[in-house]
């Protein structure tokens, strides 16, 4: 009889299987020990890449480790979230998701190359803003009103630029012609702070676009700003009046966006990255901007944030389907 050897190898199994869990328990603990990735799948300067700076800085402190801005723009946030999507599952990768990239992007494209849902591990939402329609200075339209009937009387005339197609930007140009009944020429760009430059220097005609992004020039007097997408006026452009004021009744695009990770993350992991983001949005610095910007922070559980991109899922589906629009 071989009682004893068969007792050593499952003595020996168990040991191993004790050892590995407590080295990972260990790994999670001591969690995070190098500096961590932030992926941001839009370009430097853009508006997504100006509101997360500061929280990244201050998320780096609560973590007691450098939390660094990488930015991976271009396909509409695809291209960094895909990237994001693909990482190491070991929480020194996390990445900024939103209402593209978890959101519209499923109706958008047939083949998308990650599921929201299932090839990310929400953490928690973060921020919330309006956007601001803004024209060329010389457009001869002063509001929306003048923009429309300009519209109608040049049909097919008047570009409208966008951060890619299926960006909320985007989406937002195509319910704003569907609803005033003009044909507008759309105009992806690459990079939104390259189409709002091309506003300012007057190749391009409009654009609707993150306060964030666009607030700069707006102050600088090298665009003029039309209306705002929201249902209460922006606190930072008060005599700007919303489109739901110009007419519109009922218009409302509000952007938001929160921390991803790719799926397999622990969740010891999650958790703790989700109490230090909600310290990280309260921090001075991340308050002070956000004001500025008229961004507001809206921190959440990760079953909060699930529930949002859920939700938000079936009713862009609803408005792509609606409006025509397609990346395929």
């Amino acid at each position: 009889m071989q009682v004893f050897p068969s007792r050593i190898r499952r003595a020996l199994s168990l040991l191993l299987v004790l050892c590995a869990a407590t080295g990972a328990g260990a790994a999670r603990a001591d969690w995070p020990a190098r500096p961590i990735k932030l992926i941001v799948p839009y370009a430097a300067g853009s508006g997504p890449d100006v509101v997360l700076r500061p929280i990244a800085d201050a998320l780096g402190r609560e973590l007691g480790q450098p939390v660094i801005v990488d930015n991976r723009g271009g396909a509409g946030g695809i291209v960094g979230t895909q990237a994001l999507a693909a990482a190491q599952p070991d929480g020194y990768t996390i990445g900024f998701g939103n209402i593209v990239t978890l959101a519209i992007n499923k109706s958008m494209y047939a083949k998308l190359p990650y599921d929201p849902q299932r090839s990310l591990a929400p953490v928690s939402l973060a921020i919330s803003n309006a956007l601001v329609l803004i024209a060329r200075n010389d457009l001869p339209a002063a509001n929306v009103q003048e923009l429309v009937a300009y519209a109608k009387q040049h049909p097919g005339k008047v570009s409208v630029g966008s951060l890619g197609v299926g960006s909320s930007a985007h989406l937002a140009g195509e319910m704003l012609k569907s609803e005033t009944g003009t044909t507008m020429l759309h105009v992806p760009y690459k990079s939104g702070q390259q189409a709002v430059v091309d506003i300012a220097g007057g190749q391009l005609d409009v654009m609707i676009d993150n306060v964030a992004g666009v607030l700069p020039f707006i102050r600088a007097g090298q665009v003029k700003v039309l209306g705002a997408t929201s249902l209460k006026r922006v606190p930072v452009l008060p005599d700007v009046p919303t489109l739901d004021e110009s007419g519109l009744k009922g218009f409302e695009v509000v952007s938001w966006g929160g921390i991803v990770t790719p799926a397999g993350v622990p969740q010891p992991v999650i958790d703790r990255l989700n109490a230090a983001i909600a310290r990280a949005l309260q921090d001075p610095a991340v308050l002070k901007q956000n004001e500025t910007l008229s961004v507001d922070a809206t921190p959440s559980t990760p079953a909060q944030f699930a529930s949002l991109i859920a939700a938000e899922i079936p009713r862009w589906a609803v408005m792509v389907r609606q409006s025509g629009a397609s990346a395929d």
